[in-house]
């Protein structure tokens, strides 16, 4: 039996795929690791980790690479990026593959999952497994709803012919539709998942909330402190189940205090037991070189000449804009110089493409959004003059 775990990041978060990928081979000493690099760490780099191997993002067969990688912000990218590396592992006759995001943590190994791929060709974890208060405080279901009934940080997949098929259509999904537009109700590769149990065979939607807990399991089950044991180390429980894998999304890495800013319906300090791996997770990741490459930044955040790129130009090129159509690598201004010009061109207009820009976008850029900002300074000058005059 073949097995391998994957994560996919951008070079700047390699401390993440460090920290997940020490965790996991702990517990799975014969899986093949392997981290898959959207773009390119600098030459001088090695992959730390022992016995962990890089792919990159240019490896993977994808026409068109460089106009790929520009329509997404490297987060987007990074999503993307997903269902073709598993189409490489596959490929490569892996029998059993799983993906976890790099910010995830393996506490225990993760035999639940790869029991049920005895069976079953994919496996996925839903958001939520139980109701949520209908109490006004984030999240609730409507959320969901919009980023998707199950979370693409993790699943995994079995090598058979109903994989290959899922795989395929999700990687036409991501070519260019792998994007977040929230007031549209999409959500990067995360949205399409919620189509896979209607359109693909085998699909098992593993229900144990200690796999894949997340911010989002907060509002659902309590996390108490738990003895470690051959199924976790973590020293929590879920709901009552050790602890598996545990998602940091949302972190901020370089203060614990940030974490769950995106839910309103508790906090760290009441919640020791999450506490702890979060104060652990962050010391982690300082370990594992956090500030040498977090200072590295995405290749992909600017163009050749230093241009820090607009969201309208990867906008441009995702809805392959006929100013572009000859252009087969948007990041070269050596190759082609009229690009700045040119992408500064499209950008009063560009508000007009998608739904969430029409709805956001006049209130902060272009020409209105300049004079709003005037008008504010100014109502704020004169209110300072007034309150003057008043304390005189």
């Amino acid at each position: 039996m073949r097995r391998a775990i994957v994560t996919v990041v951008t070079r700047n978060y390699a401390h993440f795929a460090q920290v997940l990928m020490g965790s996991c081979r702990r517990f799975h000493p014969n899986a093949d690791l392997f981290v898959c690099y959207a773009d390119r760490p600098p030459q001088s780099w090695k992959e730390s980790t022992d016995d962990v191997q890089a792919i990159y993002g240019d490896e993977l067969a994808i026409e068109n690479w460089k106009r790929f990688a520009f329509q997404y912000t490297p987060f987007e990218l990074s999503c993307a990026l997903k269902p073709f590396v598993i189409s490489e592992l596959l490929d490569r006759d892996y029998d059993e593959i799983a993906y976890l995001d790099g910010d995830m943590v393996a506490f225990g190994p993760l035999t639940e999952v790869f029991s049920r791929l005895e069976s079953d060709s994919i496996v996925l974890t839903p958001h939520l497994l139980k109701p949520l208060p209908v109490d006004g405080k984030r999240p609730d279901e409507t959320a969901f709803l919009i980023a998707g009934t199950f979370n693409a940080g993790f699943f995994a997949v079995r090598n058979d012919a109903n994989t290959h098929g899922f795989i395929e259509w999700w990687k036409q999904m991501c070519l260019r539709n792998c994007y977040v537009d929230l007031s549209s109700s999409i959500f990067v590769d995360q949205k399409w998942l919620s189509l896979v149990p209607g359109m693909f065979e085998g699909v098992h939607i593993l229900r144990n909330p200690g796999y894949n807990a997340g911010h989002w399991t907060l509002s659902q089950f309590p996390f108490t402190s738990a003895p470690g044991n051959s199924v976790s180390e973590s020293g929590v429980a879920v709901g009552g189940n050790p602890l598996v894998l545990f998602h940091f999304s949302g972190m901020t890495p370089s203060n614990a205090n940030d974490y769950l800013v995106s839910q309103t319906r508790t906090s760290l300090d009441v919640l020791p037991a999450l506490q702890k791996i979060v104060s652990q997770y962050h010391r982690d990741l300082t370990e594992a070189g956090m500030s040498t490459y977090s200072a590295w930044g995405c290749e992909f955040d600017q163009l050749a000449n230093g241009s820090k790129i607009h969201l309208a130009w990867r906008e441009a090129i995702r809805q392959q804009h006929k100013s572009f159509a000859k252009v087969a690598d948007p990041f070269d201004t050596h190759k082609y110089p009229h690009l700045p010009t040119s992408f500064a061109a499209i950008e009063p207009g560009a508000y007009k493409w998608r739904r969430d820009w029409r709805l956001k976008w006049p209130k902060d850029q272009g020409a209105a959004g300049q004079v709003r900002k005037v008008n504010k300074r100014l109502k704020s000058f004169f209110k300072g003059l007034q309150l003057l005059r008043r304390s005189a």
